[in-house]
């Protein structure tokens, strides 16, 4: 401490007066050497509550920088939409509408025309002759749907004219075929005359059993004329003439044998000509038949393109809406999006963008809070859900993440936000909740280590 320098009483002149008058011996006093020393000490009791004071004050703070706590929180970008998203439709050429199928919000299943675009065809004719092509080449026998199929005429196809043209000589090339062909015919009169030649090896066989059973007998007679000829009762002459009649009738049953095997030759001649002619009937209506089936596959192909550049369909189930088309007329430009078909769900599935910062402390089943800017927090409260997962890797600086909302569309303020097809949103991913003096302490030791 500094040195105190002491001064007498005798050293120190007294003060004049301001009206020339010398001060009073008690104020004198004042500046004695006690009154400087007590005056120039502050007492210890005071230091001693101030550093309590101080201390508590610390101690309260730190216990509240210990005990106070608030989640770190990673802002995120997110669309809400179904589980199955909608689908927009989307117009492929730059043409007016010719005629539009269905009304707005109207339900729809999948592969309903919605829309035809301009053309020269007209859309009803086409759909008649796509559904005979289908016919046609699903059909398991196609000389029966032949048969009875009536060709329409007089249709407007545009397009798709020469498609249906060769169709069309096709089917008729072959229903005259199938009228007009000369190998039934033949066919027929072939199995008619094998036929008779069936009728007559019967005759032939029924003859062979007479013929044996009288060559039987004559051969008994010859071998009794035999035994008389040797007992001198018959004469030689009788003899010969027995000998004679057997071999007439064994050459009559060879004859007989002959000819049942030149019939059986003929028949079979027949049934070769009737196998050669039915399989040149086969060959040839199979020939007509795969013309058809050729023709139906290009009308179904030209129908295909067709369908591209002039037809929009539904892709599924759902629901439509109008955004930029209203009536029949209405020119539509090549690209824009003039339909969307909503799926008729109501599971709710949300995918956002999050910055590279940060992005490796979100793991999945972390909370998450997402503020719609549609509908203020303040109001309708906030829509609660976790982390399903996080893509591994970065895309445009950026990770995209999946999020499951715990209760559908309904808020933390017990409100249901309409069904929608989407819905945006600032999501609030929440890492973990640390207290002050964790982030300060982090926050020094970061610097430490640097």
């Amino acid at each position: 401490m500094p040195s105190t320098e002491y001064i007498s009483s005798t050293d120190i002149a007294p003060a004049p007066s301001t009206n020339g008058h010398e001060l009073h011996p008690s104020l004198e006093a004042a500046h004695s050497e006690e009154v400087q020393e007590i005056m120039g000490k502050m007492p210890n009791w005071i230091i001693r509550r101030g550093i309590i004071l101080v201390g508590l004050i610390l101690l309260c703070l730190f216990t509240g920088a210990y005990f106070f706590k608030y989640p770190d929180v990673i802002p995120a970008r997110v669309l809400i939409s179904f589980a199955n998203p909608p689908v927009k439709i989307i117009a492929r050429n730059s043409l007016p509408i010719q005629n539009l199928l269905v009304e707005n919000n109207e339900v729809v299943k999948t592969g309903q025309i919605l829309c035809v675009l301009e053309n020269a065809a007209d859309y009803a004719d086409v759909l008649r002759i796509a559904v005979m092509t289908d016919q046609v080449d699903s059909a398991l026998s196609l000389r029966v749907t032949i048969e009875s199929l009536q060709l329409p005429v007089g249709l407007q196809l545009g397009e798709l004219q020469s498609q249906y043209t060769e169709l069309q000589q096709s089917i008729a090339a072959y229903q005259f075929f199938l009228h007009h062909n000369t190998y039934r015919a033949k066919i027929s009169a072939l199995q008619k005359q094998s036929a008779y030649y069936g009728e007559l090896n019967s005759v032939l066989g029924q003859k062979e059993n007479i013929l044996q059973e009288q060559y039987r007998i004559q051969q008994n007679r010859f071998a009794a004329d035999s035994s008389l000829v040797q007992d001198r009762v018959i004469s030689r002459n009788e003899f010969n003439e027995s000998r004679k009649r057997i071999l007439d009738h064994e050459m009559n049953t060879k004859d007989n044998k002959s000819n049942i095997i030149q019939n059986n030759l003929q028949q079979t001649e027949y049934e070769k000509n009737i196998s050669e002619t039915a399989m040149q009937l086969q060959n040839e209506e199979n020939s007509y038949e795969q013309k058809i089936r050729d023709a139906a596959k290009r009308f179904k192909g030209a129908y295909s393109e067709w369908k591209q550049r002039y037809i929009l369909e539904s892709p599924m189930n759902g629901q439509v809406s109008f955004f930029k088309i209203w009536k029949s007329h209405q020119f539509v430009q090549a690209g824009e999006g003039i339909m969307m078909v909503t799926p008729p769900t109501d599971n709710y599935i949300a995918r956002g963008d999050i910055s590279i910062v940060r992005a490796g402390k979100i793991v999945a089943g972390q909370r998450v809070l997402i503020k719609l800017p549609a509908y203020p927090f303040e109001e309708y409260g906030m829509l609660r859900g976790h982390v399903v997962s996080r893509s591994n890797v970065a895309m445009d600086s950026t990770y995209s993440i999946e999020i499951s909302l715990d209760n559908k569309l309904i808020t933390s303020a017990g409100k249901e936000i309409p069904q929608q097809p989407q819905l945006f949103g600032e999501a609030e991913i929440i890492t973990e909740n640390k207290s002050v003096l964790t982030r300060l302490f982090e926050k020094i030791y970061g610097n430490i280590r640097r």
